[in-house]
């Protein structure tokens, strides 16, 4: 019997979060929603650098022919993975593999990461090492490097990160051969600016990308995420 005591609860499934560093938030939530995985073109699914398995437990409620493989290389993030996929409908669906992102093979229709960062002014280094930190790390460039070559024709990659590295990000996926198909502004409230960018890649040529804005609370955001909060 599996030792599982939640900390959040959704309409589908649980998380246990305690050991993992990087907690369920927002940022996490909106990209499980948002990501493009509805489509049957969308069955196999890696959730690279996974923590405690929120994104890939969403994305297999979202797609029930989507087989997940959820990365995850710290060893206390991995033990509340391994419970959580374990405690959900999905058990049979999602793999979770310990080690670093960099080892994994094969292609996938769709990449999905919240990669994890430092803001700034939180005692962090500088802005471009924040982001790439050392090389191997997982950040939005490391992504963006590993993805070319794991991606099928049709595949996406899609992930969150600071607004304030858009520019940075838009120049590292011209270089990597990365169309940008879809991206949305994200604030925490009307009153407040735009902090987060949600962005989907392609390898294969795209048209003009689909732009939205995404404010917390809003209409949009409850639409996007009622399938999982209890209390939309």
């Amino acid at each position: 019997m599996i030792d599982f005591a939640p900390t959040f609860t959704f309409k589908c499934f649980a998380v246990d979060d305690r050991r993992c560093a990087m907690k369920v938030g927002t940022d996490g939530v909106l990209l499980g929603a948002w990501a493009s995985v509805g489509s049957a073109h969308a069955l196999r699914v890696a959730d690279l650098g996974a923590g405690s398995g929120l994104i890939a437990l969403m994305l297999a409620q979202r797609n029930p022919g989507a087989v997940v493989t959820a990365v995850e290389i710290d060893r206390d993030a991995f033990s509340d993975l391994e419970k959580n996929i374990a405690a959900s409908p999905f058990a049979d669906r999602i793999t979770a593999v310990e080690g670093d992102y960099r080892t994994v093979t094969g292609k996938f229709d769709l990449i999905v990461s919240n990669p994890p960062y430092f803001m700034p002014g939180a005692g962090a280094p500088d802005r471009s090492r924040c982001l790439a930190r050392e090389a191997g790390d997982l950040s939005p460039f490391g992504l963006l490097d590993f993805a070319p070559g794991h991606l099928t024709g049709h595949g996406r990659l899609a992930m969150i990160a600071p607004s304030d590295y858009d520019g940075e990000i838009e120049y590292r996926a011209a270089l990597a051969h990365l169309n940008v198909c879809r991206r949305a502004a994200v604030a925490t409230s009307p009153r407040r600016g735009v902090t987060r960018t949600l962005w989907e890649f392609a390898s294969a040529p795209a048209p003009l990308p689909e732009i939205e804005s995404i404010t917390v609370g809003s209409e949009h955001y409850r639409s996007l995420t009622s399938p999982f909060y209890l209390n939309f």
